[in-house]
């Protein structure tokens, strides 16, 4: 691999590391150990086919283009916009994720560690996403290029957390009874949070496309995709699994209960019930460590929702008459998908649903429709995708399937 390739699998690792991280071991916390090791057996090839599909399927076609193009080339113009729609959608979920994450992230740290007085929850997050709205507006690529420097040492910082906590051990879960039935329920309610924490299917179809374009169309560009799927999703592995471990083996009961009750991530958890007095550096590391873990990785996804909204607006006003796409001023719809945006956002957060409800019942689910179940279909019924049909399709079409409705199954059993 060159530095391009490296840098590739950068921004990728960036796109995965975000919420989902900082919320897999408050699930895993309640789970149990026994479905934590099998998923971790499972999810390497899992991930690493699933989003192969999405950069093979652009990175092969004849035209260069997008996820959503290179779909329109093979199905038509209507299959384009259901992907166009599910992209948007696999998105926008994230976003209320992050949106809610961020709120309580702050104003759990101005009353517990700055003292302050609570600030109405719609005041506050009005303010939080007007803020980053109003820097995506101003300076967009300076901003993502910012977030993506913070990417390193942020990778450092969650590792070297994950290391920190291991003296904090406890392995007692190991000597827990294994029930088939309690096995099969919190299977079902961590894979589709894990899925989540591992995916980074927002920037394949760009990674699919960049080596599409410097290498054309031939077997280079997939080849150097591959690779770089490959090693992400290995790095991955290692560092999101290690991390979820760690806190697993050190998160107290009484801490998992208070994160799931304040709706709050693992580190914030962790600062608001630290007590040791040489370590009361870490209720401001944890929650800092936490914030640039969302906002590295939200300012992303709420430009590729934001484009994603303003793809679906354009498609929607020239169905008819594509001619029309001329005639429409892009600065203004990427304004009305901005405040579009902003208010949907602003109204969940203010609700503050369930982070993990959010991801297991809704943003896994899309996930795994865009990136686990079409790809899979498409190379299946595009004669020209069959030469990149993997033997682990079906496997990876059933955990896609499991994936959509193992929340709300693993809630009822």
């Amino acid at each position: 691999m060159n530095n391009v390739d490296r840098g590739w699998v950068l921004t990728c690792f960036g796109t995965a590391v975000g919420a989902g991280i900082l919320f897999l071991p408050i699930q895993a916390g309640f789970c149990g150990v026994w479905p934590i090791i099998f998923l971790t057996a499972i999810i390497f090839p899992i991930t690493y086919i699933s989003h192969r599909g999405i950069t093979r399927i652009v990175a092969s076609c004849q035209k260069e283009t997008d996820i959503v193009g290179a779909v329109e080339h093979d199905l038509g113009s209507t299959a384009g916009f259901v992907v166009s729609v599910l992209y948007f959608l696999s998105i926008i979920t994230i976003c209320v994720g992050y949106a809610t994450g961020l709120t309580n992230l702050i104003d759990t740290f101005l009353v517990n560690q700055l003292q302050l007085s609570v600030i109405p929850r719609s005041l506050l997050t009005f303010i939080v996403l007007f803020i980053m709205t109003s820097v995506l507006l101003g300076n967009e690529r300076v901003m993502i290029t910012i977030t993506s420097i913070i990417t390193f040492p942020l990778i450092i910082l969650l590792f070297g957390v994950s290391l920190y906590m291991i003296p904090q051990w406890n392995i007692s879960a190991f000597h827990s009874q294994f029930i088939l039935k309690d096995f099969i329920k919190n299977t079902l309610l961590l894979l589709p949070i894990l899925i989540f924490s591992m995916n980074f299917s927002p920037v394949c179809s760009a990674l699919g496309s960049f080596y599409r374009k410097k290498y054309g169309n031939n077997d280079e560009a997939v080849i150097r995709c591959d690779k770089v799927v490959k090693w992400n999703s290995i790095i991955l592995l290692f560092f999101v699994m290690f991390f979820v471990f760690s806190m697993f083996f050190a998160i107290t009961p009484d801490v998992l209960m208070m994160a799931k009750t304040q709706n709050l991530d693992a580190l914030s958890a962790m600062a608001v019930v630290t007590q040791n007095p040489l370590e009361k550096y870490f209720l401001y590391i944890f929650p800092l460590i936490a914030f640039l873990a969302i906002l590295s990785s939200y300012f992303g996804h709420f430009t590729g929702t934001r484009e994603g909204l303003s793809g679906i607006i354009v498609r929607s006003l020239t169905w008819i008459d594509p001619n029309r796409k001329k005639e429409i001023s892009s600065s203004k719809i990427k304004i009305i998908s901005t405040i579009l945006l902003f208010v949907l956002l602003w109204i969940l957060a203010v609700y503050n649903p369930s982070i993990l409800t959010v991801i297991g019942a809704l943003a896994a689910p899309i996930i795994a429709m865009y990136a686990y179940l079409m790809p899979i279909i498409m190379m299946k019924k595009v004669p020209r995708l069959r030469v990149y049909r993997s033997k682990l399709a079906a496997f990876v079409f059933i955990m896609g399937i499991l994936t959509m409705v193992g929340y709300v199954v693993g809630k009822m059993i």
